[in-house]
This record gives structure tokens, sequence and C-alpha cells, in this order.
């Protein structure tokens, strides 16, 4: 999903990434495994209930979640690719959320409760994008009126979920290696130091 098709006017610089999302993660797969700060590490054993919970609740809502998401969240195999420099993790949102004319589902946390990143589809789930938030929002955790939510509550991220994974990756890889001294992500250098900008 474009930010000109969403309903987000706050977003983040859309550059261009060192992979071509196509739903497979080979880029990912053939990427080193951690054993430290992986981001499936925290919620490993709550994951599968949780993708079966928002699962079941899509369908009741007449929406199909991103085949990408779906695979990504059920493969454990692949969180352990991906770590954070800051202690993110998944946590997936039991329920979809509506919001303007789509949902939302929360993914992702930072440890400290002050992050979170959502998928956001529209009605169908035939398109969908990638937001961030200072707020904690969840449809079993209702302490504010879904009408107090605006879309100035949301950053736009990435123009999907695998995109978004995709500069994660890149990020973190290239914070690990500048504060850690690990070796560089594996990338053209051209996109070393298009995201070293940030």
């Amino acid at each position: 999903m474009l930010p000109s098709d969403s309903p987000f006017t706050n977003q983040v610089d859309i550059k261009e990434l060192p992979h071509a999302p196509d739903g497979s993660f080979a880029w990912l797969a053939g990427t080193p495994t951690h054993s430290e700060w992986a981001i499936g590490e925290e919620r490993a054993d709550e994951l599968p209930t949780q993708l079966a919970s928002v699962s079941a609740s899509a369908t009741d809502h007449g929406l199909q979640l991103p085949p990408e998401f779906v695979k990504f969240i059920d493969t454990a195999a692949l969180h352990k690719h991906l770590r954070s420099t800051t202690g993110f993790y998944l946590d997936v949102a039991e329920s979809v959320l509506r919001f303007s004319d789509g949902y939302l589902i929360r993914f992702l946390s930072d440890q400290q409760g002050c992050v979170f990143w959502y998928l956001f589809t529209n009605a169908d789930g035939s398109d969908h994008c990638v937001v961030m938030s200072l707020e904690y929002f969840d449809a079993d955790e209702m302490d504010y009126e879904i009408e107090d939510l605006k879309e100035t509550d949301f950053r736009f991220e990435a123009v999907s979920f695998e995109a978004f994974l995709s500069r994660f990756w890149l990020e973190n890889e290239i914070s690990f290696a500048e504060f850690e001294s690990t070796p560089p992500p594996d990338v053209d250098p051209r996109f070393l130091e298009l995201y070293r900008q940030n």
C-alpha cells in the first residue's frame, strides 16, 4: 500500500531496499541466524496461539491476512535471522482492530513498551502497509473509544510487511556492526551508506 492510498499523513522517508519482496523471504533465510536479541525469542511459545487467534478474528470480519505476514509469524526459523539492537520483539494482537477504512494488527513492540508497530490492511486485506505508534492499541484491552484513534497517532513506515522487515533487518545489522563490531550486512555498499544517513 502506497502512502497516498493509506489514511496516514505522517510518514518516514521511503528508501530503496536491497531486496525485492516476493513473499518467499529467501533473502532473509540466506542471512546468518542469531542466538541473542532475535525478535522471536520473547514470545516464542505464545506466537502460534496469537496467530491462530488473530486469523480467526480476521475471518470473523471477512478479512484475509496478508500471506507474507502469516508465513513469517508462522515460521519460527525465520525469526532467528532478525535481531534488534534495542530489544524489539514479536507480540501479535489476538484480535483485529477496526480503524478508518480497514484494520490494525499490532505485531511488534519495544522492550520498554514505548513504541509499537502495526499492520494496517484495507477492508478485505487485499492491500496493506506497516505503521508505527507511540500508543498501545488492542481490541481486547479497550481503555479508550474507537473514535479516539486518529490517523495522526500513527506514522507510515513501509509499503508492505516484507518491505518493513527488509528495512528493519538492514538498519539493525548496520547498528550491530557499528556498536558491536559484528560483520556488516552483505548488501551493496550503497545501501549501507543510504541507511547510515538515518
